[in-house]
């Protein structure tokens, strides 16, 4: 499986340039996406760890939006 996402790394890395040379966001966003998909497919435990910690940020945030707001 590491062997997997590191060819899907290489071949998303070779494109992650735009013409100017800057690292385009875009694409950043859609390779983490597809390695967190294919991780979840093959660790059903890895999944739920990662919806509990996106879970644990999300509180975080609201809770020092809700106190900066205050």
């Amino acid at each position: 499986m590491l062997m997997m996402l590191n060819l899907i790394v290489g071949a998303v890395s070779k494109h992650l340039r735009d013409q100017r040379g800057v690292v385009s966001v875009e694409w950043i966003i859609l390779a983490i996406v597809i390695m967190v998909a294919i991780v979840a497919a093959f660790a059903p435990a890895f999944g739920t760890a990662l919806t509990a910690g996106v879970t644990a940020v999300t509180n975080a945030l609201t809770a020092q939006s809700g106190a900066a707001g205050s």
